[in-house]
């Protein structure tokens, strides 16, 4: 083996030893192991004295590169397209609110700073990404892990991920943008390539990994999942974007394929291992120097961040509906800066848009603002009782009122029967417009890596320009088609709505005029995206007599695989590729959602070593009639246990998920906590279950079930719902006795699995529960 070969595995091997080390240190020091990687490469690093200990610096940034594309495959692991859809606009509001705050106070900054506008802009996408881990962490130590807020801000920061790339490639490409494209071109061709990667990688990558499951062999499901991700990071390159972008939108894909889990399995050791190089090697370029002279700009950027990121993220949740206490609660907690910073700023360097000064920067930055946000947490109530008080009275006013207002709007009837019907064609024609836009628009970068690779020594250029062509407009068709028919269908709702009784324009006149502005429209936009000058005259027109022909007679077969390809999305984003724990999460987290209006929280406690209640059932410790509050789930040797009846026992280890008022939950933490008194007479078996959700339910008037007490229903015992509040006018009865009478029009607070609940609705309707013949219990109880 040559002397260079020799060298790279000695400093790789000196690489990935320090970042152990490293990590090891700053995991006991409560630190992320991002900060001892990057400690590790300065410490390593050609700036530290009193010599390198590494050779081989410029093969071990090309190995940085790598680790970064599998950086940011893991990041994109983390986010499910379906999950980021079902997130809700409250979220994706705030989120997008949060980073426009920031970014005008950064370009303000900047404008003081005297930065130039392109410099304000990366130090902008700096200081929009929160780290997810330090969150999380914090809201564990602070027990908030059930705050409807915390829970909100947690999920921003998925988010974040997602602007931080789209900002990284739209800065790029801007910065590198040699057509003079402007800004909204730009963002609409991002867009179109976006949409390209996404479909094209949901619908191949489920047949692709199915059949690689089928052999068997996770060896060669783990090659060629690496492999196409290299391949994906180079054609972004090739297109014109960041290879971070390439590998993120693959993770994305693979986030949403049932195959994840295994996926992510096998990927562990190679993510963990270059992601370190990528991070070490940051702090390589890292001079401590630098810090001498940067150190004042730490400071005035890090009290900035720290001042202004949750004054912006907290007006952002104000304004989409938070309650101004919660909403600066959750901005305090998106104050920590995470790897993004490091990304970013590497991003801004190479580009030549920062200075090299700016690596230092990033690192003390990070760190700041990691060390300064647990501290600001645990002082968050003093900080907003503070808050409260410097107030000025008609700003609370101005915010209730708005708050008023977006109740009124939320109230409003439903849209009309014409926008429901609407919607789902629209959306379904944007998706498809987009994704026919990045087949055509970078149809000519993929046609130059075809005749640089070994296909085009085997065909002549012209020769295949026609075949890529034809292929093309073949696979164009089939959206296309899809397209016109989405908007005929649009069309013909619109007519029906504009054209009914009384109007003076018969419908079917507006109908043709619409089909006739859309056809227009199409042709218009086919015209801006095609790439004319890459055939002659002739061969287009041949093209287009063929693409003709195809849809007159082919037309039905166009659609038939329109709706296979549909058909297959939709499957592929139905697939729940979560591990169990993480689904609990969320059902846990679902739960939190109502809790507001009732005036309750959630509280976990675990049974200690040596609690003398351990082995009794509910009925003998009489949590909700000594305390009023009620235990939801148990969580047993990682699976969940959820009580169907009174006769659940506890057992040491157990996790208790509780339901109450603050006082009540405390009163009973205090006493399981301590292992509780010694109880007798062990009562029957336990049921489970899985992951329990609350949801409200209003009984009907015409119920059969009305007039009856709890005892006399055995809710629990027929649906396997438990009543954990009623809503009676202006009365809330939480964990109400087994002699409260249901009465119609009463809001329940029900608790119970999907399956449970659904069964309680036919039952208090008069349809037959899950047990109607079932023996009642000995002490029935409503919890």
């Amino acid at each position: 083996m040559d002397s260079e070969g020799i060298t790279l595995i000695k400093d790789l091997g000196t690489l990935l030893v320090a970042a152990g080390v490293a990590g090891i240190i700053c995991k006991r020091l409560g630190l992320s192991v991002i900060v001892g990687y990057l400690i590790a490469g300065i410490v390593i690093g050609p700036h530290s004295p009193p010599f390198s200990l590494i050779a081989e610096e410029e093969r071990i940034k090309a190995l940085s590169e790598v680790g970064l594309v599998f950086v940011m495959f893991a990041i994109g692991l983390e986010l499910s397209i379906s999950r980021l859809a079902k997130m809700g606009l409250a979220t994706l509001g705030a989120t997008a609110l949060g980073a426009f705050f920031m970014l005008n106070f950064t370009l303000l900054l900047g404008y003081a700073l005297e930065w130039t506008t392109m410099q304000s802009l990366f130090v902008a996408a700096m200081f929009m990404v929160s780290s997810s881990a330090v969150i999380s962490k914090i809201m564990s130590e602070l027990k908030l892990n059930h705050d409807r807020t915390a829970q909100m801000a947690l999920a921003i920061t998925i988010v974040e991920d997602v602007v931080a790339v789209l900002m990284i490639t739209a800065l790029g490409a801007q910065t590198h943008a040699s057509s003079g494209n402007g800004l909204g071109v730009v963002l609409a061709m991002l867009g179109a390539f976006v949409a390209l990667l996404l479909v094209a990688g949901l619908l191949l990558m489920p047949r692709l990994l199915r059949r690689l499951e089928a052999k068997g062999d996770p060896e060669l499901q783990t090659i060629m999942v690496v492999g196409l991700l290299l391949v994906l990071a180079f054609f972004t390159v090739k297109a014109g974007y960041s290879l971070t972008l390439g590998a993120f939108l693959f993770g994305a894909v693979v986030a949403e394929i049932k195959q994840k889990i295994a996926v992510e399995k096998n990927f562990a050791g190679i993510r963990y291992m270059f992601s370190s190089v990528f991070f070490v090697s940051i702090g390589m370029i890292i001079d401590m120097k630098m810090l001498e002279s940067v150190w004042l700009q730490v400071l005035l950027l890090g009290s900035f961040s720290l001042l202004v990121r949750p004054i912006a993220c907290g007006f952002a949740l104000m304004l989409v509906g938070v309650p101004p206490r919660q909403a600066r609660r959750g901005g305090l907690l998106l104050t920590p800066l995470g790897e993004f910073t490091f990304i970013i700023a590497q991003a801004g360097i190479t580009a030549a848009i920062l200075p090299v000064e700016f690596y230092p920067l990033a690192v003390g930055l990070s760190i700041l603002t990691v060390l300064a946000t647990p501290i600001l947490n645990r002082y968050a109530e003093p900080i907003l009782r503070f808050v409260d008080w410097i107030e000025p009275k008609p700003v609370k006013r101005a915010i209730n009122a708005y708050h008023g207002w977006l109740q009124q709007i939320q109230s409003r009837p439903s849209p009309t029967p014409a926008w429901r019907y609407l919607r789902g064609p629209l959306s379904r024609v944007a998706i498809e417009m987009l994704f026919i836009s990045g087949m055509l628009i970078f149809s000519g970068r993929i046609l130059g890596v075809l005749e640089e690779s070994v296909v085009g020594t085997w065909l002549s250029k012209q020769a295949l320009d026609y075949v890529f062509w034809s292929l093309l407009a073949a696979v164009v068709l089939i959206p296309t088609v899809a397209v016109w028919r989405n908007i005929s269908a649009m069309a013909l709702i619109l007519s029906e709505h504009l054209g009914g009784a009384g109007s003076r324009v018969p419908a079917r006149v507006i109908q043709t005029a619409l089909r006739a502005i859309a056809l227009i429209g199409l042709a218009y936009w086919f015209y801006a995206i095609l790439p004319i000058q890459s055939l002659p005259g002739w061969g287009w027109g041949i093209m287009a007599a063929g693409t003709l022909f195809v849809i007159v007679f082919f037309s039905n077969k166009l659609i038939y695989w329109h709706s296979t390809w549909e058909s297959s999305l939709q499957e592929v984003l139905a697939e729940d590729s979560r591990e169990l724990s993480q689904v609990r999460a969320e059902a846990r987290a679902a739960m939190g959602q109502n809790l507001e209006t009732w005036q309750l929280e959630l509280e976990e406690c675990i049974v200690p070593d040596g609690a003398h209640y351990a082995g009794k059932s509910l009925t003998e410790l009489a949590i909700p009639a000594r305390f009023g509050c009620s235990i939801l789930e148990i969580e047993r040797n990682e699976r969940v246990v959820a009580m169907t009846g009174a006769s659940v026992r506890l057992y040491l280890g157990d996790k208790l998920l509780l339901i109450g008022r603050e006082a009540q939950l405390a009163a009973a933490i205090g006493f399981l906590s301590a292992g509780g008194a010694p109880a007798a007479n062990p009562a029957d078996d336990e049921d489970e279950f899985g992951g329990a959700v609350l949801e409200t339910f209003t009984m009907p008037a015409q119920s059969p079930r009305t007039g009856q007490t709890l005892a006399e229903l055995q809710v629990a015992r027929k649906t396997g719902v438990r009543i954990a509040g009623i809503q009676r006018g202006d009365e809330r009865i939480i964990n109400p006795s087994s002699t409260e009478t249901l009465q119609p029009g009463d809001g329940l607070l029900l608790v119970g699995s999907l399956v449970e609940l659904r069964v309680f609705r036919q039952w208090a309707v008069g349809e037959s529960g899950k047990s109607e013949e079932a023996e009642p219990d000995p002490e029935p109880q409503a919890v």
